[in-house]
């Protein structure tokens, strides 16, 4: 069985005998992952295609090789000063890149983007091309980690909460796996429908996201739970954050009576109602601290708590160190990992707080 077509037009609008040279931009730290899921779409294209179509070259800034996330070491094939012609760049940076010394890049991009070249900016690669003023004024896809960030710092961009957003010329990416949905979205613009759909294939893909997509989980694989009325809980309890509502509250929302709800909560999750949104409201809170400059009171106000002395017990209760320790730990990027308390993410992971 094929997989289904719906989600790619009918015809590519470029030209499939064209030559595209790519260029994909790293920076330390960045996600092997999302790399290679950007890369093997061109690779597996010009393999049915019986012709390379698609070249790329390995981009870096002063340094010979550059490491990612997960220690894999990558040769680079240019430094910035001497690239060769590019039809696109991919950019490709670390959440911890330090942003005071990527200017050189920048002005490089914004280079490029006046000579006519696409920039698709991944995962934390679009901070960077943030930071150029070419996303000003245009939906942008970032990863949920980077989100809080780039909301606050960029306030002219309009970050949606889709996996990806297409552009004719720049396009922005969550990261991971829609890495290599953008890319196919980018090759049906070029190949049509009927190869790109043969590429993914290739790639033992179930399905093409389209870049309307949520990065978030489907509810019952994130929470265990294929139960419609939790699940219509949970759903309530995302959307009032800021505002908790009362259980008996959320109760009569589902049509369900609290003790039909406390039941059926403690039997699945094995947590009552009032715990678990309390856990989800905590999930946001901790991506707050990890991933935004918003202060500790701030974050309580943000997630329903009223006053960071309620946020702070509750907070320790349940990830065994105080909002500050979170705080300090994530800015100085030190901390034992084995003695942290797993901490699952329970919140919708890029809404809006």
């Amino acid at each position: 069985m094929g997989l289904p077509r719906m989600s790619l037009g009918s015809t590519g609008k470029g030209d499939p005998g064209r030559k595209h040279h790519i260029g994909f931009l790293l920076l330390p730290g960045f996600s092997h992952y999302s790399f290679s899921a950007a890369l093997e779409p061109l690779r597996s294209a010009n393999i049915l295609m019986g012709r390379e179509v698609f070249t790329w070259s390995l981009i870096g800034h002063g340094m010979r090789q550059v490491s990612a996330s997960n220690g894999v070491a990558c040769l680079v094939d240019y430094d910035l000063e001497n690239v060769p012609g590019l039809t696109d760049v991919l950019v490709f940076s670390g959440s911890e890149t330090d942003l005071s010394h990527t200017r050189p890049v920048e002005n490089w991009l914004r280079f490029h983007h006046r000579q006519g070249g696409g920039i698709r900016a991944v995962s934390s690669g679009v901070m960077v091309l943030a930071r150029t003023g070419l996303l000003d004024g245009r939906d942008c896809a970032a990863h949920w980690e980077d989100s809080p960030r780039l909301r606050e710092n960029h306030p002219r961009i309009n970050v949606t909460e889709r996996i990806f957003e297409l552009g004719e010329r720049i396009s922005t990416c969550a990261g991971g796996e829609a890495s290599a949905h953008m890319m196919l979205a980018y090759l049906e613009r070029i190949l049509g429908s009927d190869l790109t759909l043969d590429v993914a294939t290739r790639m033992v893909m179930d399905r093409i996201r389209d870049g309307r997509d949520s990065p978030n989980l489907m509810p019952h694989i994130r929470y265990g739970t294929s139960n419609k009325l939790l699940l219509d809980a949970i759903a309530i309890m995302n959307d009032h954050i800021g505002e908790p509502r009362k259980i008996k509250d959320l109760a009569k929302d589902v049509g369900a009576s609290v003790r039909q709800l406390e039941r059926q909560f403690k039997a699945e999750l094995g947590a009552t109602p009032e715990k678990f949104y309390r856990s989800i409201r905590l999930s946001l809170a901790r991506q707050l601290l990890q991933y935004s400059d918003h202060s500790l009171t701030e974050i309580a106000l943000i997630c329903g708590f009223g006053t960071t002395q309620a946020m702070k017990k509750h907070y320790e209760t349940l990830y065994g160190r105080s909002p500050r320790a979170e705080r300090c730990r994530t800015v100085s990027g030190k901390g034992d990992l084995k003695a942290l308390t797993p901490a699952p993410i329970l919140h919708e992971v890029n809404a809006f707080y």
